[in-house]
Order: C-alpha cells, then sequence, then structure tokens
C-alpha cells in the first residue's frame, strides 16, 4: 500500500506539497512505540491538550479498516467524494487539559451565530458554543437581550461526528495519543497550520473555500477546534475508543472493539473506561 500512495503523491502534487506528503507517508510506516495511559474500569478519562479524536461513520466494517490501515484519507485510494477539505483527514483537536466527559457533555450542545446589528456596513456577529443542559435558557436570554437582531443555531459538528449526548448516530470515536514526539512531527502536517500558504493549501481544498480559509479567522463554527492531518495518521497512536449508547449495551461489539485493540481502553460518553 506504501507504494501506491507514493505513486499517488508524485501525480497529484508539486514542490513543497509534494516533499510534506512523501515525508508523512514515510512518517506513518515507520515503526514507534507509542506509550499510553493505563486506566482500570471506572476510572474518568483526561484529555491532554493536542489529544486527537476521530468519529467513525455508520460503515460497520470501517473500525477493522482503520485498526488494519490507520486513517488514511479516502482521496488515497480513489474516492470519487471530495470535500471542502480533501486529502487529509479530520480530528478534533483538544485545546487544553479536561476531563473527557466534560468535553462531551459541552459539545453536545449547539453552537449559536448571534447578528447584534451593523456598525457602519459591516455586520457585528458573536459566535458562541452553548453545552447541552444551557440551550433553552440560553434562548430566552438571547430572544430578551436588547442588542441583539437575530440568532440561530446549528448542531456542533461534535454532534455529527462523533458519538454524543445529543444524538445515536454516531457510536464509535478514537482517541489518539498526540503526546510523543512522533506524534506531534505528525502532526504538523496539518491544513490549518499557519506556516503553510496558497502554494501548499492549493492541493487540499476546494478553489471557491481557499482564500475564505487562508484569509478569515476560523470562529466556532467552521471550526476552531479542528486539525486536517495531510494524507493521515498511523492507528498505532490510538489508545483509547469512545462508544455510544448502543454500542455500551451490546457485549459483541465491545469484545470485538477490545480483541482488535488490546492495548486500549473503551469508554462511554459519561468519561468513563467501561472495558
Amino acid at each position: 500500500m506504501k507504494e501506491k500512495y507514493i505513486e499517488y503523491a508524485n501525480k497529484t502534487f508539486e514542490g513543497k506539497a509534494k516533499d510534506i506528503v512523501l515525508k508523512q507517508i514515510d512518517l506513518f510506516y515507520k515503526d514507534v512505540k507509542i506509550k499510553k495511559p493505563k486506566y482500570q474500569i471506572g476510572d474518568e478519562v483526561i484529555l491532554k491538550k493536542g489529544t486527537f479524536l476521530h468519529g467513525l461513520g455508520l460503515n460497520p466494517n470501517a473500525l477493522d479498516f482503520i485498526v488494519e490501515n490507520g486513517f488514511i484519507s479516502s482521496d488515497f485510494n480513489n474516492s470519487e467524494y471530495r470535500k471542502k477539505i480533501f486529502n487529509s483527514v479530520g480530528m478534533w483537536n483538544i485545546k487544553n487539559d479536561c476531563l473527557l466527559k466534560d468535553y462531551i457533555y459541552f459539545y453536545s450542545g449547539a453552537t449559536f451565530t448571534i447578528n447584534l446589528g451593523t456598525k457602519g456596513r459591516e455586520n457585528n456577529i458573536e459566535y458562541k458554543v452553548i453545552p447541552l443542559n444551557k440551550i433553552e435558557k440560553s434562548i430566552l436570554e438571547l430572544n430578551n437581550r436588547k442588542d441583539v437582531w437575530s440568532w440561530s443555531a446549528m448542531q456542533t459538528k461534535e454532534v455529527r461526528f462523533l458519538p454524543s449526548k445529543a444524538s445515536d448516530k454516531i457510536q464509535l470515536g478514537f482517541i489518539l495519543n498526540m503526546e510523543s514526539d512522533y506524534a506531534k512531527e505528525l502532526a504538523q502536517a496539518d491544513f490549518f497550520n499557519k506556516e503553510y500558504g496558497k502554494e501548499i493549501l492549493k492541493y487540499f481544498c476546494v478553489e471557491q473555500f481557499l482564500n475564505w480559509y487562508i484569509n478569515n479567522e476560523i470562529n466556532p463554527t467552521t471550526t476552531d477546534r479542528e486539525s486536517s492531518i495531510m494524507f493521515g495518521l498511523p492507528s498505532s497512536l490510538i489508545e483509547g475508543v469512545l462508544v455510544g449508547r448502543q454500542y455500551e449495551q451490546n457485549e459483541k461489539i465491545l469484545r470485538h472493539i477490545k480483541e482488535k485493540l488490546t492495548d486500549c481502553y473503551i469508554c462511554n460518553l459519561d468519561g468513563k473506561v467501561i472495558y
């Protein structure tokens, strides 16, 4: 597979972008041992700053593929589905140390876009993520704020792509340990790396959105907590698996996950190790 991905890189990229991707592929296939935290059943999971989370979609066979092959951009496997950001793998990037349970609860809420009227000819917009238990109260407060002209709300992207308390649609997510020097080197090849300019990023974003990503400040709607790692990341970085309520109650699925990832813990939406 490595040779196939190198061939794709040589055909698809040029200049600095090609150098970055070829280096990333080489790093990806290095045999590096990752030190992982040891939890007991019932322990609360801690997310360290820089930890990555990745949600698994509705394909039941994707777990086995990821364990065996790693997190690899579908574009390198001839996918016809093209996203705004491509040739890379999306990750949630933890910005500060926190408990997993607090992260899940907060981002099981909604993202509010609040129009405070105008200043001159420019819209004055405020963005806020509201946790699940404060949505109703926040709506009442916004409706009574004199400075608010209008507001709208949408589910957070975490609700769409990770197991959450607000939806049962996604039942599986991965927690990646990014503390090692090896992992940090891989994480540098990030579409959102401020050191990269248009000559590199044009290979990873559709043209109509490229200038926006380069010139605009990322906000909670777009979002300001994502990374998109060029080519991908190896499965050896997985330290734990997050399951939704349905999988939590399915002993067969839990056992299968543990058989595939013997050195990893399984945790639930309460942020506690269950397996």
